[in-house]
């Protein structure tokens, strides 16, 4: 039967491990720590809390692992960005500006990019929608199903529908990861 041990043994048992730990392990260890950190205090934000709120926690990490979080933090809130999603957009934009993670100048091109990127989507997807919609009322109607009986019509609803939005917005997602990529590369991750 296994012994069994006891939380102090067990930490005991980590502690020496920790010391034989090569100079690579410990650095990724400390880097997996850190993206830990920025991970969540994105997802604060991301639901709602200030940044202000950024810049307390940012304060609070130590001073040789500060620039490490806030790489990881401007590439989590980066990522974020969804298409379509200009709120969310303006927050990241504002979180970035705010927290000098980036020049006002490559965060202001990159917004008026990415809100053009976001206008012709919409004016995409709304075409498409339409013409799926039309389709449907067209079946319905062969159907003899019409008037009050056909409310709105959700595309997303039938799977077909659903991958004719998504081909649709393919070509506008890969744009904005490019400008995602380009937004990141500003925030190369600390070397040491």
């Amino acid at each position: 039967m296994g012994e069994i041990k006891s939380a102090w043994e067990l930490a005991m048992e980590k502690v020496d491990k920790l010391g034989k730990l090569s100079p690579e392990e410990l650095r990724q260890q400390r880097e997996d720590r850190c993206r830990s950190i920025a991970q969540s205090m994105a997802e604060k934000y991301l639901s709602g809390s200030a940044v202000r709120d950024l810049r307390i926690e940012l304060d609070k990490q130590k001073l040789e692992e500060r620039d490490l979080v806030k790489a990881a933090l401007a590439s989590r809130l980066i990522e974020a960005i969804e298409l379509g999603d200009a709120e969310k957009l303006s927050r990241v934009l504002q979180a970035l500006s705010e927290l000098k993670l980036g020049s006002a100048e490559d965060l202001t091109g990159i917004k008026a990019e990415v809100e053009q990127l976001f206008g012709e989507y919409r004016e995409a997807e709304r075409k498409k929608r339409h013409e799926v919609e039309t389709a449907a009322r067209g079946v319905l109607h062969q159907l003899r199903i019409t008037g009050s009986a056909v409310g709105s019509l959700n595309p997303e609803v039938v799977p077909e529908w659903k991958t004719e939005l998504d081909k649709v917005a393919r070509p506008y997602r890969e744009r904005l990861d490019d400008m995602k990529a380009r937004l990141r590369s500003g925030f190369p991750p600390p070397q040491g």
